[in-house]
């Protein structure tokens, strides 16, 4: 069975991890949730600090719930209350995370969820450079299928796997992107 994946903001606010996180839970590597609150908070970011327009991230929005109906986790908001972590603005994604009996918190904010706390709760924090190397691990032929797509998709500029791999370098995933390096050279 796939790892089931709560997704924090973070995670979704760049283009090209979201879309292979997304690619690797369409070849059924893994399972994708997020609460309204997470999509909210990554495509405000996008839009007021990173200047995209609205309209362009509300349909990339549109398109993530179309494909993956199941994500949306609802009625975690009771659980709020109950919960403590160092910062308590980030007990939503623990409580949605819980509520989506996810088994991993994918996020690069680990700090802010101490694995004592989540264990507790069943999950494990994860940041996407350690989940991705798992994943590829669990699953090679799952992860070069995901791959396929999205070097298909990326046309505005074209990317291949180095061009991906340098670009996950520099979202502070360089084990991600040595091996995807790897991948090229055979």
């Amino acid at each position: 069975m796939p790892l089931r994946l709560f997704l924090d903001a973070n995670v979704l606010y760049a283009a090209l991890l979201r879309d292979l996180v997304l690619r690797l839970a369409v070849e059924r590597v893994c399972q994708v949730h997020w609460s309204a609150e997470i999509q909210h908070e990554w495509k405000r970011h996008l839009v007021d600090d990173a200047g995209y327009a609205e309209a362009v991230i509300a349909r990339t929005q549109a398109r993530m719930d179309a494909a993956f109906p199941q994500a949306q986790v609802t009625g975690y908001e009771g659980l709020i209350p109950e919960l403590s972590l160092p910062d308590p603005a980030d007990c939503h994604v623990l409580a949605a995370a819980v509520q989506a009996r996810a088994s991993v918190l994918v996020t690069f904010n680990l700090k802010d969820f101490p694995p004592e706390v989540l264990a507790g709760h069943g999950l494990l924090p994860l940041h996407p450079d350690v989940l991705l190397p798992r994943l590829w691990a669990e699953s090679p032929d799952g992860f070069r299928q995901a791959l396929k797509r999205p070097m298909g998709a990326l046309k505005a500029p074209p990317m291949g796997l180095e061009d991906i791999a340098a670009a996950l370098a520099n979202l502070q995933m360089p084990r991600t992107a040595l091996l995807l390096r790897d991948e090229i050279r055979f």
